[in-house]
């Protein structure tokens, strides 16, 4: 089974045992750096809207395959999931879907907040998007606790209520995905040629 590693984790002194699906989409971070650079104040209003696209497309891509894994892990339950992989796993969930919050939250959303005034529905959506983002983390938080559970006994999890909660929480996370990609995406990008 292919499960996901965050930059560095090779380091980490754990023997890699098989294919590893990577999180992190290369390329990525020059764009991150650019946006940091660009990122005068919180408000958006330095912050360059090509580099902004290239970050929300790296966290984009990092939480696909985050939902890869795990939909993989839930097909893989319970005897074909190796307790090692399952606590990787469990220990990236939170970690990178608060990463991709944060950023929205102190830099994509201000910035569209700043620029995007000829959208009139955009409030709303952020709005919108701003509490999904706190369900998910809770949900992120309490998948990571019960893969804990069972890589720490397999007999007192119920593995079809591990499973059902697993495909509930990707397939949340992976709706709110395509919404940021055909709503935001577009809008950000639309900014690059203005």
């Amino acid at each position: 089974m292919s499960l996901p590693r965050d930059r560095g984790d090779e380091h980490n002194g754990a023997r890699s045992r098989g294919p590893v699906m990577t999180v992190v989409s290369g390329g990525a971070g020059n764009g991150r750096a650019e946006h940091r650079r660009n990122a005068a104040n919180g408000d958006g209003a330095a912050i360059n809207p090509t580099a902004l696209a290239g970050t929300l497309k790296h966290h984009l891509n990092v939480q696909s395959n985050l939902c890869a894994a795990l939909e993989q892990l839930a097909d893989a339950l319970p005897a074909e999931v190796r307790n090692d992989d399952c606590l990787a796993l469990a220990r990236s969930i939170y970690p990178i879907v608060h990463r991709s919050h944060t950023f929205e939250e102190r830099e994509l959303f201000p910035y569209l907040k700043a620029h995007c005034t000829a959208e009139p529905e955009l409030p709303d959506t952020l709005d919108r998007l701003h509490g999904e983002h706190w369900e998910d983390e809770a949900f992120a938080e309490e998948v990571q606790h019960e893969l804990m559970a069972f890589a720490a006994d397999r007999d007192a999890v119920d593995v079809e209520k591990l499973g059902y909660m697993l495909r509930g929480f990707f397939t949340g996370v992976r709706r709110h995905l395509a919404f940021e990609r055909e709503y935001i995406l577009p809008i950000i990008e639309g900014r690059e040629t203005a």
